[in-house]
């Protein structure tokens, strides 16, 4: 496969099957499910910590949803920042990430001020804090416990759109990743705050995986790309095992070990399958209705999940609350997808974008300044100087203008 790999080069390329890669919203529907379900399975809502002795040896995997979603991510952002200004890219991510995620806040942090809570009351500060998104960095208590992964998102998007002002190019990508990988050591050997925070530790592997399976779909395999994919895979191992969880305690260390190894190989693996086009013929339009489902079912699925449960399953008992607490929460992301998100998306982009051009046609003061009458009149062009016969035409000067292209590298 690598021998066989096309000559990479900075040219713009094609990116081969589908244009909408549509197996990428089953994907990131699935994850978000096992997160619903993971969640579901183990909440405290149901008054005991084995509602589902059974059904949770499998449900307890359903968190690794969440390291799904950002490998995703690395391959989806890149995609969608390559040949993009920082400006637009970051237009489009505000617009995609905040009118749901106000809309949680707002309805869940309601909710919460009025005595319907899963963990605590918030105050006005924190409520404050969240709707910016940035709470995590001001060290202020997330509202829903699944708003953590939105700060190591929006990380990575800064990342991406440091990159994006140098110009996103295949090499560029390549030096991008591989300084990552580079701090992370650094990072981890110094323990330096500061790097922690930027480097994202945790998700980072996932991100720098993403970003090199989409080098190897765009452009086609080859070694540095699939390099940095076993990279992701090994720092994602060497996190994972190094955690002791609740479910590791549950089956054994030996046992729990072997079993992560296997749930995050088959999570590159099927990453693999969609970077090197082997799901490019699953193009269902419906699979686009159920992408649009996650982020608002991620966001809203804990609170109300925890509330049905807690209010339902002393009358309908455990088995039938689930199915209802889960048909419950896809209702309400089809709500906060057809009421918010779709008439306010839209809408937010382009008002984005007209404000990054907002200074398009005005003429600075110093450009307005008054002139004399004299200066103003434009100087008689020389005369031109006949040459003799046979002579060349002598070189016009050219300067950088609108159709100058500036090599990059």
């Amino acid at each position: 496969m690598l021998a066989a790999a096309p000559r990479i080069t900075d040219a713009p390329a094609i990116p081969p099957g589908p244009s909408r890669l549509r197996v990428l919203d089953l994907l990131r529907f699935c994850a978000a499910l096992g997160v619903v379900l993971f969640h579901f399975g183990e909440t405290r809502a149901w008054g005991t910590p084995n509602a589902f002795p059974g059904l949770s040896t499998v449900t307890v995997f359903g968190v690794y949803g969440v390291r799904l979603f950002f490998l995703i991510s690395g391959f989806v952002i890149l995609m969608s920042a390559w040949g993009r200004t920082p400006g637009h890219f970051a237009a489009s991510r505000i617009a995609r990430l905040f009118p749901a995620y106000w809309a949680s806040v707002l309805v869940l942090g309601g909710l919460a001020v009025g005595g319907l809570i899963t963990d605590h009351r918030p105050s006005l500060t924190e409520l404050l804090a969240n709707m910016t998104m940035l709470q995590h960095g001001f060290a202020v208590r997330d509202l829903e416990i699944v708003y953590w992964t939105l700060w190591q998102e929006l990380v990575f998007y800064a990342l991406i759109a440091c990159l994006a002002a140098v110009g996103i190019t295949y090499r560029r990508c390549l030096a991008f990743m591989g300084a990552w990988v580079l701090l992370l050591a650094i990072a981890h050997r110094v323990n330096a705050d500061l790097l922690q925070a930027v480097l994202v530790p945790f998700s980072a592997p996932y991100f720098i995986a993403g970003m090199a399976l989409f080098l190897v779909h765009r452009f086609g395999g080859s070694l540095f790309p699939w390099l940095f994919v076993g990279v992701g895979w090994t720092l994602a191992l060497y996190t994972e095992l190094d955690m002791e969880t609740t479910a590791s305690r549950r089956y054994g260390q030996a046992l729990w070990s072997a079993l992560v190894v296997g749930v995050i190989s088959l999570i590159f693996l099927v990453m693999i399958f969609v970077a090197v086009g082997a799901f490019d013929r699953i193009d269902w339009r419906w699979l686009t209705f159920l992408g649009a489902l996650t982020y608002p079912l991620y966001l809203f699925h804990h609170h109300v999940g925890f509330l049905l449960i807690q209010w339902l399953h002393p009358v309908l008992g455990n088995r039938l609350t689930l199915p209802l607490a889960v048909a419950a929460a896809l209702v309400v992301a089809y709500g906060v997808h057809r009421l918010v998100e779709r008439p306010l998306q839209p809408r937010m982009r382009a008002a984005l974008e007209r404000s990054l051009t907002a200074d398009a046609g005005r003429v600075p003061l110093t450009e307005t300044a008054v002139v004399s009458p004299v200066s103003s009149i434009p100087a008689p062009a020389p005369a031109a100087v006949p040459l003799p016969p046979g002579a060349p035409a002598p070189y016009a000067e050219t300067t950088p203008g609108a159709g100058y292209l500036p090599r990059g590298g």
